[in-house]
């Protein structure tokens, strides 16, 4: 929901004439782009370390699989339908066929994500068996009695020894991920703001395309499950927050004024990645929710249960909006096509959808 918000609104609202104004447009049009990351590294955090073998398997198959296939799927129509009843044409149905049917770019850009994550999502119960194999063969190991003597301390020792070594195996995977998927690809970005043009193309194996980008935020928040770097406590998650903050920021702010844009999340983009693992960090680890006020509480639920309603449905908004308002009447389309106005329209139509229950599961998601 986030990467929807408009980066054209935020300039139209704010000159770049001044150092001032473009660091507050580069503030909030970066920030704005956290929401996909966040979510996937939240995935990586509750997913990742959870038993898939058995019925367990199928349940997370038609329980979870299931509904976002059926769920992307029906949107792609719904997107075709406004779209047809914005413009009055069918030329786009062949794009929205292929974005269906998962073949080139979407029709419309934020479909990306769903792409992107039911491509991953049936990559899970894999990853998670190989990263909790030497974690269950430890369980196994501690729950049945050991007798006291040395040969079988020896291999009490050796399943300690491989549990730690495949656990630097993991870290050598991210280490190797964040260098190939983000720090370079953010390198070469920076230097062709400067017009210094370096051409490369990484060929290391599952280091190119979207997918391994989600997959690597997602081993992230595997990674801030088990506390590997021990940045749990609340001054260095707090110290590790700013740092990626004012990185994200000032990088975002030269940006915006050597090329009057900013990055595509889709894009590996290290201040980003950074960004949004320190704020999942602060956000897991934080005593804030041991103490959030009830209604707080429930409303924070609530807009998380419609986050990805709004996240789908806020594009099919604006276009028809956009198709509906003559260019004649100015004020109208600047008080609706705006970013605050289209979240609430969006708000509200999900809250609407959501009260028919079919529509609750299979199109919004919301069990």
């Amino acid at each position: 929901m986030g990467g929807g918000i408009s980066l054209d609104s935020v300039l139209s609202a704010t000159s770049l004439s001044d150092s001032s104004s473009t660091l507050i447009s580069a503030i909030i049009g970066s920030t704005s782009k956290v929401g996909v990351p966040l979510f996937l590294i939240i995935s990586g955090y509750l997913m990742l370390d959870r038993d898939y073998t058995g019925p367990k398997l199928k349940r997370f198959l038609m329980h979870n699989y299931l509904p976002m296939f059926v769920s992307f799927e029906c949107w792609c129509a719904i997107a075709f339908l406004s779209h047809f009843a914005a413009n009055r044409t069918l030329q786009t149905v062949a794009d929205f066929l292929r974005t269906m049917l998962f073949i080139d770019e979407p029709a419309m850009i934020h479909f990306w994500y769903m792409q992107m994550l039911l491509g991953i999502y049936l990559l899970i119960p894999v990853l998670a068996c190989f990263l909790r194999h030497p974690q269950l063969q430890q369980d196994v190991t501690s729950s049945t009695s050991i007798k006291q003597n040395t040969e079988q301390k020896v291999k009490h020792g050796s399943k300690k020894t491989s549990l730690l070594q495949h656990t630097r195996y993991i870290i050598l995977l991210a280490i190797i991920g964040t260098a190939f998927i983000l720090v370079l690809p953010t390198i070469q970005t920076i230097l062709t703001w400067f017009n210094v043009d370096i051409d490369y193309e990484i060929t290391l194996g599952g280091c190119v395309g979207r997918g391994s980008l989600g997959l690597l935020y997602m081993l992230f928040g595997y990674l801030l499950k088990k506390d590997v770097f021990h940045i749990s406590s609340r001054k260095t998650s707090l110290w590790l927050l700013i740092a990626a903050a004012v990185l994200l920021w000032l990088v975002s702010a030269l940006e915006l004024r050597l090329t009057n844009e900013l990055f595509l999340v889709t894009a590996g983009f290290f201040p980003i990645a950074f960004f949004a693992f320190a704020l999942s960090n602060a956000a897991i680890y934080s005593t804030f929710w041991k103490h959030c006020p009830g209604w707080l509480s429930t409303a924070m639920t609530g807009l998380a249960s419609y986050s990805y309603g709004i996240y789908m449905v806020h594009p099919i908004i604006a276009q028809v909006l956009r198709a509906l308002i003559p260019d004649s009447m100015h004020l109208l389309r600047v008080a609706s096509l705006n970013t605050v106005s289209i979240l609430l329209f969006s708000l509200l139509a999900v809250f609407i959808i959501a009260r028919i229950r079919p529509l609750r599961k299979w199109l919004l998601l919301i069990k």
